[in-house]
């Protein structure tokens, strides 16, 4: 058995050994392997990322597409002419070589099906006659018009089935470049559904001529390569009768693909489940490319109008059953960018490749350029041609035309992803069929026309995307430019209106109540020039829609620096100059008792009784360890409400930590251990912060240049420092979260009486241990770093909250993108010189202590939990000016007034009763 087992191995190993010495090309290199055709499209889309990032910043006239196309050829050229049998260039030699077949089954179905989801279906439907003449009479005539320049005016000697085939391919229009320019200039809607409905029929209608002249060349011409094996004898009667079966048949698979669609977005119509929203998404791509492999290749129908007709159908019948819209359009869009940058960089290769092989063999020249240009002139000239023949009917059914967008229309035809699909199919079927040696004239005839089309695309894309911006303001089909301005000055001073709001919002919670407002108007552009007037305007606003019971702003530090103008304030005019400047947190807190003890005496009966979870509970309350385990699911959502405000804006290592120090509190909780998340915080972040801070400072040193003995003149912060601002952002990150689960565990938990059973107030009790301990380590900090920290935080707040209001206006169609773009831009501009300006960082040698892991900070006045919460509760009801003090000292720091009132507090909070307690444990 032993014996049997070594020969097995041995003969295994002698097939490895000759597989591999029989993997080699003619030229003695190693033959690409399938691994490798991982590494092309990987590569692409890396290179596509940084592609798109140069154009969107550097130069956005340029088409993305037209890039891609231009780095695929200089890559393909390079492969030629260097013989690069490296990973990169084995797997550009495997995907060089692609199937057909599978080329167009990858490529086309997602392609489609977007263009077919992104349509406006009513002004598509009564667009639809036109929509017929662009694709079907208007195709096949510029079929045979461009079939014609091929054959009598090319000296390629094409035989005609090749040059109507040709003719078709170069029918096929792509606006992807020019419909991305339209929405972004405000073009009339009639344009914009001509060009795009007109592309998604004339594919359909370019792929069935191309199918019936492409078995045309195939069996009359290629016989003596073997074609006539791949295909039939279409005459007449038999094109006629394809072209119908490939048309009519195709809708009507589509049809019948659509309406299964629809089924099963009915059956998967759950909104609750997330994941059953992926599942839909999942059900529409799958569905696509089904019904283009079903209608092609098993039905022999047209796969392109097949999808075509059945992405418009989900469209128009299937909105009232996709669970996420957003989710759907969003990874269609993914799906086309994916394609599109994949296709037109292979597209680019092959031609590349192609251009330079003929170049090499002499078989391409100069010659060949100038009937390049010739063409793309021909190829306008014809469309306008046709365009004119027809305008007299279009320009008087559906939706109508006029002379200014039919020249646009006429220009706006690009040539792009169909086209350069249906060229690469050809040209490697019949190399094929021909050994791919370049030996056969039907060889050289389908690489001819394959270069033809590349070049056309490439030049449409580069001259008309490039120019067609111009023409469409030259023509005044753009909106109006001084429109558009008032519009978004108009905005402008909206989005300065919410920022304002946004602003004496955040005043109302403690840890902004000491903002230094010269730095926030220095940091916040639109909050430099801030009125008493309009200040105040927007605090009345507040006080208004939130009415008493909520924390009203703290003006009092914010009021002395606003400037004065002649407006008298409504505000103003209600209250005297005294209670305005007064401490406006005392004066609404009086109103706010006064409300509570009128509630105090309304009959139970009267009141309404929440719908919180203990009200739905019953009797069947919930343990201690399940309601730390909400608490805890109360904090992760508002540490993830911090990060989509921008509060947490450039501290990565933070967000991660507050993250984490929930997982590890969870394992604490089922382990039957309270809530000790301060804890896991600090022993999670403090090892970051010290290697964040060095990296930190390592960076600004280079970036400052004093590695190469240039000194700017810019402070530097130490590692000290700045890992102090890292704790002090992750304690108010810390507390913030503690103070707003607090209250939104409290309004679950209690009962009519605003009542806490002896659970939840166990777990109160424990939160507000955990921000007491957060606020003593916070209270070892430099006062004036404590509050520059959170003027910063309170910046990077407002700066990311108005680029919210940008994106809201941008979706709900007051804005478009290109405008939204330049505010963004401005908003960034002001937080990034927000996050790196370190001059304004006060920090006084001899104050803050030496660095340390500040989980070892705890607060002597606190001996016990019990002792704790009966101080914080003492703490929360009083409102005399003693007390007052109190609380204030410890939202904000001050040691001197916690000890003098510790002692004092801690002895009268055991003399109250239970009832009263419970009431006031509302914090």
């Amino acid at each position: 058995m032993k014996r049997l087992r070594v020969a097995v191995v041995h003969a295994l190993i002698l097939q490895l050994t000759c597989a591999t010495d029989e993997i080699t090309d003619t030229h003695g290199h190693e033959a690409p392997e399938a691994p490798h055709a991982v590494l092309f499209p990987s590569l692409t889309l890396t290179l596509g990322v940084i592609v798109f990032y140069v154009l969107s910043r550097y130069a956005k006239a340029l088409p993305y597409t037209a890039v891609m196309f231009l780095i695929g050829t200089i890559m393909g050229i390079a492969t030629e002419f260097l013989g690069s049998y490296d990973h990169v260039g084995q797997s550009i030699r495997l995907w060089i070589g692609i199937n057909s077949e599978v080329l167009l089954l990858v490529f086309l179905p997602g392609l489609l099906f977007r263009d077919a989801m992104s349509q406006n279906v009513h002004l598509f439907w009564h667009s639809l006659y036109q929509l017929l003449i662009f694709a079907f009479p208007m195709v096949l005539a510029g079929t045979v018009l461009t079939a014609l320049v091929a054959y009598y005016i090319f000296p390629y000697n094409w035989p005609f089935n090749l040059a109507m085939a040709f003719g078709a391919i170069l029918a096929a229009t792509d606006p992807v470049a020019v419909a991305a320019l339209l929405d972004e200039v405000g073009a009339p809607p009639r344009l914009k559904i001509h060009i795009a409905g007109e592309s998604l029929l004339n594919d359909g209608a370019a792929i069935v001529f191309f199918s019936i002249f492409v078995g045309r060349y195939f069996y009359e011409d290629l016989d003596y390569i073997g074609g006539k094996d791949h295909s039939e004898d279409i005459d007449l009667s038999r094109g006629v009768a394809m072209f119908f079966q490939k048309a009519l048949g195709g809708a009507a698979v589509g049809v019948f693909f659509g309406l299964g669609q629809l089924i099963l977005l009915f059956i998967l119509h759950r909104r609750v489940s997330r994941e059953e929203n992926i599942v839909q998404v999942t059900s529409v791509v799958g569905m696509a490319y089904l019904n283009f492999y079903t209608a092609d290749y098993v039905w022999h129908t047209s796969g392109v109008i097949s999808t075509v007709v059945a992405g418009l159908i989900v469209k128009l019948l299937g909105r009232g059953s996709i669970n996420d819209l957003k989710l759907l359009e969003d990874f269609l869009c993914l799906l086309e960018h994916l394609l599109n940058t994949v296709l037109f960089v292979l597209g680019g290769i092959v031609w590349g490749a192609v251009v330079a092989t003929g170049e090499k063999l002499g078989k391409w020249g100069g010659i060949d350029w100038a009937y390049l240009a010739l063409l793309y002139i021909m190829l306008l000239v014809i469309r306008g041609f046709l365009f004119a023949l027809v305008y007299p009917v279009t320009s008087r059914i559906g939706l109508k035309s006029d002379p200014k967008e039919t020249l646009f229309q006429v220009y706006g035809g690009l040539r792009g992803a169909l086209g350069i699909a249906l060229a690469i199919a050809l040209d490697n079927e019949v190399a094929a069929l021909a050994g791919g040696r370049f030996e056969t004239e039907a060889e050289l005839h389908t690489t001819q026309a394959f270069v033809m089309v590349g070049g056309i695309a490439m030049m449409t894309l580069v001259i008309n995307g490039i120019t067609a911006g111009p023409l469409l303001r030259k023509l005044g089909l753009a909106d109006s430019t001084d429109a558009r301005s008032m519009i978004i000055k108009t905005l402008q001073v909206e989005f300065r209106s919410l920022a304002i709001d946004d602003f004496v919002r955040l005043l109302a919670q403690p840890r902004f109540y000491h903002t230094d407002f010269s730095f926030v108007k220095k940091h916040v552009p639109f909050l430099g020039d801030l009125t008493r007037t309009q200040f105040l305007d927007s605090a009345r606003k507040y006080k208004n829609t939130h009415g008493l019971d909520s924390a009203p702003p703290f003006l009092k530090n914010i009021l002395p620096d606003l400037e004065n103008d002649k407006t008298p304030s409504r505000i103003e005019e209600e209250f005297s100059d005294e209670e305005v400047l007064a401490d406006f947190d005392n004066y609404v807190r009086k109103k706010r008792l006064e409300c509570q003890s009128t509630k105090a005496h309304r009959p139970i009966q009267n009141r309404r009784q929440s719908s919180n979870v203990r009200a739905m509970m019953g009797e069947d309350a919930l343990s201690a360890k399940e309601l730390r385990l909400l608490f805890v699911s109360i904090m992760r959502a508002q540490y993830e409400k911090q990060i989509s405000r921008g509060e947490l804006e450039n501290e990565h290592f933070l967000a991660i930590a507050l993250d984490q120090s929930l997982d590890f509190a969870s394992h604490d909780i089922h382990k039957g251990r309270p809530l000790q998340d301060w804890k896991h915080l600090t022993e999670l972040h403090d090892p970051m912060a010290r290697l964040e801070a060095r990296a930190m400072k390592t960076l600004m040193t280079l970036s400052c240049g004093s590695l190469n003995g240039k000194r700017s003149g810019k402070k530097i912060l130490g590692c000290k420092v700045r890992s102090e601002l890292l704790l002090i952002e992750r304690a108010m990150a810390f507390m913030a979260a503690h103070e707003e689960s607090q209250k939104l565990f409290h309004n679950e938990n209690e009962d009519m009486d605003n009542k806490l059973s002896k659970p939840a107030k166990r777990v109160i009790q424990e939160s507000l241990e955990q921000y007491a301990s957060a606020q003593y380590a916070l209270k070892h900090y430099d006062k004036q770093l404590v509050q520059k920290t959170a003027s910063r935080k309170l910046c990077k707040i407002l700066l990311n909250q108005t680029m919210y209001h940008v994106e809201k206006f941008v979706h709900m169609g007051a804005l478009k993108e290109s405008e939204a773009e330049h505010l963004i831009e401005e908003y960034l501009h002001s937080l990034h010189g927000l996050l790196e300006s370190e001059e304004d960082v006060v920090h006084p040698e001899g104050v803050v202590q030496e660095f340390c892991p500040t989980q070892s900070v705890i607060n002597p006045v606190i001996e016990s939990s019990a002792q704790l919460v009966k101080f914080m509760e003492r703490l929360s009801s009083a409102v005399d000016d003693k007390n007052r003090s109190a609380m204030v000292s410890v939202r904000e720091g001050p040691e001197r007034a916690l000890y003098d009132s510790s002692a004092e507090l801690l002895v009268e909070t055991e003399e109250e009763d239970e009832d009263n307690r419970s009431r006031e444990l509302k914090y």
